[in-house]
């Protein structure tokens, strides 16, 4: 079942990696690490960032795929690779958790960030795999007794890697980290407290290195964002986040609920918290106290958005996997239909969620339309109108600026059509005016003609973007 698990997992990534439009976040990826630029005028583009730049750095890595983001997003299926043999060599090395992560397992392939993010040219999904893979370890590692020199290291490594992806992550991680160090040091094992405050202080070297040469940067390019700043914007995106991660696999759900309140009614006969249920109160805790944490750095500068929160997703499933393993071991009959039943549901996810990926929108939606006008009209010409895109482009970092007017370009050739830069009005073809990213705009009909100076024409939205057909 793990197999035919992971089958239907890697085919529902590469459909949706090769399918989904790419978006603007997407282009602006592709120009800091396109091929041909030299690794030093890629390095200060990656650094004027607001996130530590090893996504960068692996996408960069990875530009002989070529310019267009579908095979440039087949990096997040290497880092998806990854993320299951770590998970299977944990398994092996682990023989009580291979339960509670076959249960981790459907968990993670069922949650609603895994393949919108995989099918992306950004460092969301690294995040949420590295985020995966360090709830697994401080699962796995973080207990009373010694660990051994490799699970030293391994940990190490591993939360190295999720502290040098993305802000919100290393927040999320870095507090799991301090809830598991509480963990040991209530449980008498202060040695291993200490010890494991020491692997994550040496952890954090990178980490902190990086902030070093951002801090300011990144200081400089909130001042004024474009993330909806307040309590309340937060704590609809936290409950939206929440709420999807329990709902991601219901069976899960169900069965890790059930699990959990059996797993609370038997410590409270024995009045002592067992090791799976002080696992799950150093989950909950570091998560309680990461979302304290990202509230009161929004409340300053803002930054909860939904794609910033995938970290929170493995820490949820891992959670219910924690109960659902509880639940199967006092079973003595039916262990095989759970197990059936968390896969068949997460292979309904799946299906969902590559459907859902799909229908987001992208930049071939508008230029899709206007291919086929100038496939029956040759002499059509083509006009990206940057006016609609001046807030994106005056927004830090300044590539923003050089990113807007190339994705256009890059577009429009893959779509085989041409742009011009000013319209000759005459001749039997319209004049298209483009505008992609521009959400946010609802300028009607009459606005845009008088914004280019035409007594009219048709206006098209479609997605995220639109077209006004200004007619000869």
């Amino acid at each position: 079942m793990a197999g035919l698990l992971a089958a239907a997992t890697s085919v529902a990534m590469l459909f949706a990696i090769a399918r989904r439009s790419p978006w603007y976040d997407e282009y602006y990826t592709l120009y800091v690490t396109r091929p041909g630029l030299p690794l030093r005028e890629a390095w200060p583009m990656w650094l004027a960032d607001n996130h530590p730049p090893l996504f960068y750095a692996l996408a960069w890595a990875s530009n002989a795929l070529g310019i267009a983001a579908e095979p440039r997003r087949l990096l997040n299926l290497a880092i998806a690779l990854a993320v299951a043999l770590a998970l299977a060599a944990l398994a092996a090395r682990r023989p009580r958790l291979r339960t509670t992560l076959f249960a981790y397992a459907t968990g993670l392939a069922a949650s609603a960030p895994l393949i919108d993010r995989v099918a992306e040219l950004r460092g969301n999904f690294l995040a949420l795999a590295a985020g995966a893979i360090a709830v697994a370890a401080l699962v796995a590692l973080v207990q009373p007794g010694r660990l051994s020199r490799r699970g030293a290291l391994a940990l190490g490594a591993t939360l190295a890697l999720a502290w040098s992806v993305h802000l919100a992550a290393t927040v999320i991680v870095g507090a799991l980290a301090l809830a598991f160090a509480l963990r040991l040091w209530l449980a008498g094992d202060r040695t291993a407290a200490l010890r494991f405050l020491a692997i994550c202080a040496l952890a954090g070297v990178p980490f902190v290195a990086s902030m070093g040469l951002q801090a300011s940067t990144i200081a400089t390019n909130t001042r004024s964002f474009w993330i909806p700043g307040g309590l309340s914007a937060a704590r609809w995106v936290i409950e939206g986040q929440l709420l999807a991660a329990l709902s991601a696999n219901p069976a899960l759900t169900l069965a890790g609920s059930a699990g959990l309140v059996r797993l609370a009614l038997q410590d409270l006969r024995a009045r002592r918290l067992s090791p799976d249920s002080a696992t799950v109160a150093a989950l909950a805790g570091g998560l309680a106290l990461a979302l304290a944490l990202l509230v009161a750095i929004h409340l300053v500068r803002p930054f909860v958005i939904d794609r910033y929160f995938v970290t929170i997703h493995p820490i949820i499933a891992m959670i219910l996997a924690l109960g659902t393993a509880r639940l199967a071991r006092e079973m003595t009959r039916g262990r095989l239909l759970l197990d059936l039943c968390l896969v068949a549901v997460a292979l309904l996810a799946l299906a969902h969620n590559v459907t859902r990926t799909l229908a987001r929108p992208g930049w071939d939606g508008t230029a899709a339309r206007i291919a086929r006008i100038v496939a029956r009209c040759p002499q059509t010409q083509v006009i990206a109108d940057l006016r609609w895109n001046a807030d994106v482009m005056a927004l830090p970092p300044v590539e923003n600026r050089a990113v807007v007017p190339w994705a256009y370009a890059q577009v429009a050739a893959r779509h085989h059509f041409a742009l011009t830069d000013s319209a000759r009005r005459e001749g039997p073809c319209p004049t298209i005016y483009w505008a992609e990213h521009v959400a946010a705009r609802r300028a009607s009909p009459a606005q845009v003609a008088a914004a280019i100076g035409v007594r009219g024409g048709r206006l098209e939205r479609i997605g995220d973007g639109w077209i006004f057909i200004a007619q000869p």
